[in-house]
């Protein structure tokens, strides 16, 4: 695959204090990748969203409600600039969040997304975990997302997981771009069902291949091996155990063991982790060298 580069980064804001601490930590990366950062709002009616435009008022002026978000994208875009030195685009649209966000990755080359997973109070977790991790879903490109407990910006500590499936590497290479930038040690987590049959001689392969991959790049790393029930809730203790302060995570399928991580691992990872998580979509029909090792060892 190629090389991670970060030039372009998109917010998705509901102007929430979750959805603002997600922008701080974009800035603080857009200033050290010397990225540029397009800010977007998406205007979604209903009555349980208009106290985002306006606590007082119950608008049905279309043009009223576009022009109160576009002067709020506006004055966030000029903070930004002033404290961060970095070039802010604004997007405001009316549509879905995630079809809005979707489509502004496509059109402008997004190479990363930055959000907070929980959005305008008023809404459960339910709908906030859902509409967040169907923006994961649906972006081509990697996506962070940001708890309102994520309170220390910049990565030193990246939690790694990785099961027996086939198609892992891509997301080693993204873990290992991001280290490299931030000078951060990798916890490899190996990851295994106490109730799956996994090849040992193979996830062994696996994860040597891994080890070379990180030495390779001069990164502080460390492994560990555990089996668990839940392989997520196991991710989330460990990463807690270290103190991490990012998890990475393919969000289209890790594992097929018991479908434990097809999809649902992403989604209780990004609802219910307290550090950020980087999701990835693994690209079709790339197939890595950690993969093929460890399907022909011989």
């Amino acid at each position: 695959m190629k090389t991670f580069q970060i030039k372009r980064i998109l917010i998705p804001t509901d102007f929430s204090k979750t959805s603002l601490l997600a922008l701080e930590h974009a800035s603080f990366m857009a200033r050290l990748y010397k990225a540029d950062i397009y800010l977007l709002h998406a205007i979604e009616i209903s009555e349980s969203t208009y106290h985002i435009y306006n606590p007082a008022v119950m608008f049905t002026d279309m043009g009223a409600i576009e022009k109160i978000a576009v002067k709020q994208l506006d004055d966030l875009a000029k903070k930004l600039k002033r404290e961060y030195s970095i070039t802010v685009k604004t997007i405001c649209n009316l549509g879905r969040t995630h079809t809005e966000v979707s489509e502004a990755v496509k059109k402008n080359n997004i190479d990363l997304v930055v959000m907070g997973t929980h959005g305008a109070s008023g809404f459960d977790e339910f709908f906030i975990g859902s509409n967040a991790h169907k923006i994961v879903t649906k972006c081509s490109c990697p996506v962070i997302t940001v708890q309102a407990h994520t309170k220390k910006l910049g990565f030193t500590k990246i939690i790694l997981p990785v099961d027996d499936s086939f198609n892992s590497r891509q997301k080693v290479d993204y873990t290992i771009a991001l280290a490299e930038k931030y000078a951060a040690k990798i916890f490899v987590l190996g990851l295994l069902s106490k109730n799956g049959e996994t090849d040992s001689k193979k996830f062994k392969i696996k994860m040597d291949s891994i080890e070379k991959a990180i030495k390779k790049a001069g990164l502080p790393y460390e492994f560990k091996i555990v089996k668990d029930d839940n392989l997520a809730i196991a991710a989330m203790k460990y990463s807690k155990k270290v103190k991490a302060d990012l998890i990475a995570v393919l969000n289209d399928h890790e594992s097929d063991l018991t479908g434990m991580f097809l999809g649902a691992f992403a989604k209780q990872i990004v609802n219910h982790s307290r550090i950020p998580v980087m999701s990835i979509r693994p690209t079709e029909g790339v197939y890595d060298s950690v993969s093929l090792a460890a399907a022909n060892p011989f």
